[in-house]
């Protein structure tokens, strides 16, 4: 595959999985409630959606060339967050939805997770090719 279609296909990948928690966020429900598989599913779903979604960006982000630095992953914070707000407050247009602050709350944690993992996993790459370089 082309180096120079990495990052459309990142951009088109990071869209889609937007589309799709959209979308399952967005869908109306009769009652909630009785479709859990257990108390509070719903703030483990938001919280694993963003996670999902915040690891997404980051990786479109450092293929466009973006640093990895706290600087961005606070920019990607920030626009989850932004995107939790958007998707409560018109989660209220959809019948059987609610807006709850709990879920925006799900939804930060969830961004922080992932961002976490993301920059993790960085320090782990790292360090397994300094090791690999200083092995004969």
């Amino acid at each position: 595959m082309s180096q120079r279609k990495m990052p459309l296909i990142a951009t088109i990948v990071l869209l889609g999985l937007w589309a799709i928690a959209f979308t399952a966020t967005h869908w109306p429900m009769s009652d909630p409630q009785q479709q859990a598989l257990f108390p509070h599913v719903d703030k483990v779903v938001h919280a694993a959606i963003y996670a999902v979604l915040a690891i997404t960006t980051l990786i479109a982000a450092t293929v466009w060339n973006y640093r990895w630095s706290l600087t961005l992953a606070a920019t990607v914070a920030l626009a989850m967050v932004g995107l939790g707000i958007f998707d409560e407050v018109t989660q209220m247009l959809v019948a059987g939805r609610t807006a709850d602050p709990l879920d925006l709350a799900a939804d930060a944690l969830g961004a922080v997770v992932g961002i976490g993992l993301f920059g993790l996993s960085r320090c782990v790459c790292a360090s397994w090719e300094v090791y690999a370089s200083d092995t004969p």
